[in-house]
Order: structure tokens, then sequence, then C-alpha cells
């Protein structure tokens, strides 16, 4: 019994070791190529309720339905992004426009004040040192002007390789958008010419995969939802002691610039708290500065948990796929794989898949002490064997 329930366990991992395997290679060498229709199954799947709906209520046709759906849906994410856009782009032209200037009467002055009154500091303590700290500053000034030039020429280079690649992207779009009217508009029939084709043990599978990931996700949108709303108070109430205008407004924004994989609020705060230094404005700077760490602390420290206590995963787990999913998939595995190991995690616990023992089944030392006393059961029989015989031989002397 315990060898095929090994074997059974083998089988399982292997099984799934080769599904991620598999996972893994079409995310490095094949999920461009894939992206477009896994947006379009997202987006119809998305849409699907909003499809049913018109064609139930309204006896509108499903591909009608469909078709409308998706071009309001792309026009109003299209419309949103060209906003948010336009307004990162001109806030990101005005201030590399700005960064020669701010270089030239700002940072270089600061810098060479800095200098001097080290300086004055070096020669009170060692005036030998002056020669050799003079051309420690002097490297430093010219490296900083390098560093200056080479910023503009990178962002030169980079909106030059985005002018490059447009004509892509929008081919990329249109297959995205066609493919998610074909989705939405025959939804059912794709469904279920798919579905014939599994045997009916993988369409279970596939059914109680839907139902978890739709929980799954439902319990990650209230676990961010906490966290933005955590990552908001904490900006909000930071801006307000540090004296920043507008402290509710911009919270808002680095809140939901904090939904962003990886680079989140220090998109904003990070750029902010460098400009008002080198501004000269340290107090707010500083504040700045103090404000991020905490965010980021902070974020660090309960996103795991909250997360965690919400998929029914352990912090260490969720923290654990989070870091390997950002190292194997990069800004989409940091969210991707924690929610793939919760619905594993939910799958394993309703028993639809066997991947590890949960908390109710035997434990390991009882097992172990069963085995442990078996052979000593077995080793007392021929010591009472040997007993009963010596017994029976006594009684056979006696009647004798």
């Amino acid at each position: 019994m315990k060898l095929e329930k090994r074997k059974q366990f083998i089988v399982n991992f292997l099984y799934f070791a080769i599904i991620l395997g598999v996972v893994v290679l079409l995310t490095r060498y094949a999920l461009g190529v894939l992206m477009p229709f896994i947006v379009a199954l997202l987006v119809s799947l998305l849409l699907k309720p909003a499809v049913a709906f018109f064609n139930e209520r309204f006896k509108i046709p499903r591909s009608i339905a469909g078709i409308v759906l998706v071009v309001l849906f792309y026009a109003l994410v299209g419309f949103l992004l060209t906003i948010i856009g336009v307004q990162l782009f001109a806030a990101a032209k005005s201030f590399f426009l700005l960064l020669p200037s701010l270089y030239t009467n700002t940072i270089a002055p600061w810098f060479d004040h800095l200098f001097v009154s080290l300086q004055a500091f070096a020669e009170k303590l060692d005036p030998s040192t002056t020669a050799a700290y003079n051309a420690v500053a002097s490297n430093i000034n010219t490296s900083l002007g390098q560093a200056v030039v080479n910023l503009s020429k990178g962002v030169v280079g980079w909106v030059t390789n985005l002018t490059l690649k447009t004509p892509g992207f929008l081919l990329k779009l249109l297959i995205t958008v066609i493919a998610t009217m074909f989705l939405t508009a025959d939804f059912p029939r794709i469904k279920a010419f798919v579905m014939r084709q599994l045997p009916v043990r993988i369409c279970d599978l596939l059914h109680n995969a839907r139902v978890q990931l739709g929980r799954t996700l439902w319990s990650y949108t209230r676990s961010y939802a906490i966290i933005l709303t955590m990552t908001f108070l904490e900006i909000a109430v930071g801006l307000l002691l540090i004296g920043v205008k507008n402290a509710f407004g911009i919270a808002i924004l680095i809140a939901l610039f904090d939904i962003l994989p990886v680079v989140g609020s220090g998109l904003i705060l990070l750029p902010w708290t460098i400009f008002t230094l080198f501004s000269g404005n340290l107090p707010v700077g500083i504040g700045l500065g103090v404000l991020y760490v905490v965010v980021i602390v902070v974020r660090q420290i309960m996103e795991p948990k909250i997360v965690g206590d919400r998929v029914g995963l352990h912090p260490l787990v969720t923290l654990l796929s989070m870091v390997l999913g950002t190292y194997l998939f990069g800004g989409i595995g940091l969210l991707g794989l924690p929610i793939t190991v919760a619905l594993l995690h939910a799958l394993n616990k309703q028993g639809a898949i066997h991947l590890y023992k949960l908390s109710d089944d035997p434990e390991p030392e009882a097992e172990f002490a069963a085995a442990a006393e078996t052979p000593a059961s077995a080793a007392e029989q021929p010591e009472q064997s040997e007993q009963t015989f010596k017994q029976k031989s006594k009684q056979k002397a006696k009647k004798q």
C-alpha cells in the first residue's frame, strides 16, 4: 500500500514538474508570440458575463454583443492609457529638458560647495592630502557630467527604439483585438469543442480549476486593495507631515503606481526625492526619502502576510513564490506564480489533485511508531512460544 502511494506521488510530481518545465519554456521563448492570444482569452472571459446579459435580457445576438463590447472595452482602455501616457510623457520631457540646466545651475554648484567644505576639513586634519582630494573631486565632477550626458543619450536611444517597435506593437494589438472578437462571439462553441476532445477527469479538473481560479483572483483583488489602501494612508500622512500641498491627490496617484510590479511607488518617489535634494530643499528631500523607505519596508513585510492569509498560503510560501516568479518570469511572475501556487494549493485541498499531504493526513510520526511496534511484537512471539513449550514439557514430565 505504501509502495503504491509512493509511486503515485512520484508520478504526480513528475507530471507537474513536466508541466512547469513546459510553462517555463513557453514563457521564455514563446510568450511574445502567444501574448496576444492570452490577453484575448482573459478579456473574453472578463466580458463573458456582460455578453450573456445582453444576449439573454435584450435578445441581442451573441456575436453582435461580443463585437460591440470588445470595441468599447479596448476603446476605453486605449483612452485611459493615452491620457496617462501623455501626462507621463509631458512630465518626463520637462524633466529631461530641465536636467542639463539643473545640473549646471544646481547640482554642480551644490557639489562644489560640498567639496570645498570637505577640502577645508581635510586640510585641517592633514594638509598633504589636498592634491589627492582635488583629483578625486575633479574625477567625481567629470563622472557626474558624463552621467548626465549618458542619461540623455540613453533616453534618446530608448525613444528611438520605442518608435521602431511601434509598428510591431500595433500589429500585435490588432491581432489581440481580432482574437478577442472571435473568442467572445464564439466562446460557447469553442469551449464545447475543446471539452469534447478531453477525458471526463480532465474536464472536471478544468472546471474545478476555473472555479478555484476565480476565488483566488478575488482573494488577490481584496488583498491588494488592502495593500493599496495602506500605501495611500502611509503616503498621505507622510506628505502631510512633510508639508507637501495636495497631499491626498498625490498619495492617490502614487498608490495607483504602486500596483506596477518591481518599480511601484519608487517610479514617482525616487525622482522626486533626488530632484528635491538637488534643488536645495533638504528637509523635504530627506522626508521623501524616509517616506519611500517606510513604504517599501512596510509593503515587503505586510504583502506576504496579507496575501497569504487571503489565499490560504503561508507568508513564507507567498514570499518565496513572489521572488521565484520575478526571477523566472519578470514582472508577470511576481503575481502569476503566487496565483498559480495558490490555485494548486486549493485544488490539492479540495482533492482534485494530490501533490502533498494535508494537515489532516496521518502524521509521519504515527506511521513510524506503528512500524517500530511491529518488529517488537514479532520479536516477542518466539520468546512466548519458547515459554509455552517449556511449560508443556514440564506438565508432561509430571504426568509421567
